[in-house]
């Protein structure tokens, strides 16, 4: 029974509704790749309630949802619904964030054709409508209003047992009963292996390169001259779908090799997107801008010092370079959580049955910008060399304990830590009076190690 005073829509919208087979916006290219993906998300659909798809801007989260959405939506009598939440900006509220369900739901109205009326709030309208329907929702960029989100979609599926919800974020929504999916970038040609002409097009990233420049300049081909650029470029752009595309939209004026030349300035050079796209999307610094101003002032800090460490990190190495009184190490763990979280930071699965400390990384996008950020502050030279100084200590400790019984210990973690120990050998030569800083981390690493072809 809906709520005293509000109107039974049941009834009235009864025959024009249920014919409905929902509203799901129309895409104007195909999506390349992503079928494993496909298929694990329709299984999850299935079977639970809220599933949510998570990672970072420009990974794909709603093209992914839109394709699951499309295939799964003759499994719904009431259709399948798209809402897009960035209707909800922030500066057209008086507050930085939406904290009010009613608002969500007003707008989850309007996407399915149902203006709010007179006599109740948006949320037990829309529950009255959708009491025993059997509907897919698709909640679109759910981060920027995530507190209300939590508390609109807990409504939501507690009173309506035949709805069920897939969502986007660039974090969880953190209720009850949701399952969170993690979206990863498309897959990159492995830099060790140069693969065939007819191999390389079997990487996603290179395969949404080739079709859509294909769709830019026609008689684009991928070929033997260009094929190193490419695959280069794809690992460079680190597989995300956003970054390529914006690369391609480079393809009319320059070759491969030229764009992979100028990608050291990626911010400048992917600036020219579809005037269709939403302005988030339309160059990568917006992209990245979008995640950083939904962060809290302590995360944006650690995210700007992460940038000094290459190729990954663990939390003892944080501690050491990324603490001080505006960071501190006790507030450290949930910090770093919040970067995790919001898809800025990623754990790295060890695999197989190694022990150790626990790794994260950044994508090199997301590297980039927040390096950005520490010259911004002024603070680049000072945490490049607390990194520095972390790594001839780990040095000395890999050489002490090298005779040990940790020898296969420290032999794994130097070879996971080379490219932080390069990067500060790096910046010792290019950096004034840094120099002399070299010979204390050759001379402090083991010499077996050099010798053994690591």
């Amino acid at each position: 029974m809906p709520s005293p005073g509000v109107p039974d829509w049941k009834e009235a919208s009864r025959g024009g509704r249920r014919s409905m087979r929902g509203s799901l916006p129309a895409q104007l290219s195909p999506l390349v790749g992503r079928g494993r993906e496909i298929g694990q998300v329709k299984a999850l659909v299935t079977k639970h309630r809220l599933v949510t798809l998570t990672g970072v801007g420009g990974v794909g989260k709603t093209r992914l949802a839109l394709q699951v959405a499309t295939d799964l939506r003759r499994q719904f009598s009431d259709g399948a619904w798209f809402v897009d939440l960035t209707h909800l900006q922030a500066s057209q509220l008086p507050g930085p964030e939406v904290r009010d369900p009613d608002l969500i739901a007003h707008v989850v109205l309007l996407a399915l054709g149902m203006p709010q009326r007179a006599g109740g709030s948006p949320v037990e309208m829309l529950i009255s409508y959708l009491t025993d329907r059997q509907t897919l929702v698709v909640l679109d960029n759910c981060e920027q209003v995530g507190p209300a989100c939590a508390v609109f979609v807990d409504q939501l599926l507690v009173a309506c047992a035949g709805v069920r919800v897939l969502a986007t974020s660039r974090e969880p929504i953190a209720v009850g009963g949701e399952v969170i999916y993690p979206v990863q970038p498309l897959p990159v040609p492995d830099r060790d292996r140069r693969a065939d002409l007819r191999d390389l097009t079997r990487y996603e990233s290179v395969a949404l390169f080739v079709t859509r420049a294909q769709a830019v300049t026609p008689g684009f081909t991928l070929t033997h001259h260009n094929r190193d650029a490419v695959a280069e470029l794809c690992r460079r752009l680190d597989g995300l779908p956003l970054a390529i595309e914006l690369a391609v939209a480079r393809v009319r004026v320059l070759a491969p090799q030229q764009i992979l030349e100028r990608v050291n300035d990626r911010f400048a050079l992917l600036s020219r997107g579809r005037r269709d796209a939403p302005g988030r999307q339309q160059t990568l610094r917006a992209c990245v801008e979008w995640s950083f101003d939904l962060c809290g002032k302590p995360e944006r800090v650690l995210w700007a010092r992460l940038s000094v460490f290459v190729g990954g990190f663990t939390l003892d190495a944080v501690e050491s370079v990324c603490c001080d009184e505006l960071l501190p190490a006790h507030d450290l763990v949930d910090v770093l959580a919040g970067l995790v979280d919001k898809s800025i930071v990623d754990r790295l699965d060890p695999g197989g049955d190694r022990s150790g400390p626990v790794r994260y990384r950044m994508l090199e996008t997301i590297r980039d910008y927040g390096m950005e950020r520490l010259a911004q502050a002024g603070d680049q030279a000072l945490f490049r060399a607390r990194h520095r100084d972390w790594c001839r200590e780990l040095v000395a400790a890999a050489g002490a304990g090298w005779s040990s019984h940790r020898q296969p210990y420290w032999q794994a973690r130097l070879t996971e830590e080379q490219p932080n120990v390069r990067a500060a050998i790096e910046f010792c030569l290019a950096t004034p009076g840094e120099a002399e800083m070299v010979f204390p981390i050759v001379e402090l690493m083991p010499r077996a190690y050099w010798g053994s072809g690591v």
